[in-house]
């Protein structure tokens, strides 16, 4: 069968978060001015929770919601106003770049008639201000609000399949991890690719730099 749809992963593949982002440390420290101490480690261990435990439940619409679910994983109680400028952090640093060839690989996807898609941890509001420039281009976001699980779960890559109404193996993944965006697609039944930003090449997997995604259906056409 030929591909029918490509699947990016986000983060550090068509995304990445800038130099000058919020670090749990100074969460800690911010906190820590208003008598409220925690240990950013903790902090770091219930963002991950929120991301693997909270999210496949429900949608997590921004800052100020993602934060609350963190501090609750944590017992930590902090007042709203506290909690909206902790956030106000992450609204203002945190905001993704657009890896350079992303757009044109998604496009190039396209126009080869496929079917285009994120697959990844990452809720579409963490994108931040340039959020729409690739939701334009993509048909379907898939995190695990939109799945019920969350990535890395065998069911994840599953249930988007069956979303799409499409095979299992008429789905190419492009990712950078090689675990959760190449073996686990592939054993799912996917076809995988792995990210090389540095043009070299592995042994056992199939490998493929950004600029040369835009190619790609053309690979997998049977």
């Amino acid at each position: 069968m030929s591909v029918k749809v490509v699947a990016f992963d986000v983060y550090d593949t068509l995304a990445r978060w800038p130099v000058g982002r919020v670090q749990p440390i100074e969460v800690q420290r911010l906190l820590g001015r208003f008598g409220i101490e925690i240990s950013y480690q903790s902090f770091e261990a219930a963002r991950q929770a929120v991301f693997f435990f909270d999210s496949p439940k429900r949608e997590i619409v921004g800052w100020t919601d993602y934060l609350a679910l963190v501090f609750a994983r944590m017992g930590v109680m902090v007042p709203l106003d506290l909690l909206t400028c902790v956030a106000a952090e992450y609204e203002s640093r945190n905001n993704m770049e657009i890896l350079p060839g992303a757009l044109e690989a998604i496009e190039g996807a396209k126009r080869a008639g496929k079917v285009t898609c994120a697959f990844t941890t990452l809720p579409k509001f963490m994108i931040g201000l340039r959020k729409h420039e690739l939701l334009s281009r993509l048909d379907h976001y898939f995190d695990a609000s939109a799945t019920g699980f969350g990535k890395g779960h065998p069911a994840f890559y599953r249930r988007i399949a069956e979303m799409l109404g499409v095979a299992p193996n008429e789905i190419l993944a492009v990712g950078d991890d090689p675990i959760c965006d190449v073996e686990l697609p592939r054993e799912a039944g996917w076809r995988a690719v792995l990210l090389s930003r540095d043009g070299s090449q592995s042994n056992d997997k199939i490998t493929l730099s950004l600029k040369a995604l835009s190619e790609l259906p053309t690979y997998y056409s049977s």
